[in-house]
């Protein structure tokens, strides 16, 4: 199978949509299988949808997993300075 590269970039792509946490790691890694796909195939190529689509998938699941974590972090830090508990 010529387009191995392009099948992983929108698998791991669409598991950085998610998974939590893990999602921002395999974003990275489904952002460089899209990319290296890309340049290897031309765009009628039959894997050229999937890495395009792996791209996609992998920019949305990075995105995504930072806000989360963003988001997260900033609560935490939020709640630990209001001193609630005392």
């Amino acid at each position: 199978m010529m387009y191995q590269k392009a099948v992983t970039s929108c698998v791991l792509g669409m598991m950085s949509i998610f998974l939590p946490f893990v999602g921002i790691i395999l974003g990275w890694l489904g952002f460089l299988f899209a990319n290296k796909a890309l340049d290897e195939l031309s765009t009628n190529a039959p894997g050229y949808r999937y890495a395009l689509g792996g791209k996609v998938c992998s920019i949305v699941g990075l995105c995504l997993q930072s806000c989360i974590l963003i988001f997260i972090l900033a609560t935490y830090f939020f709640f630990m300075n209001l001193n609630l508990f005392m």
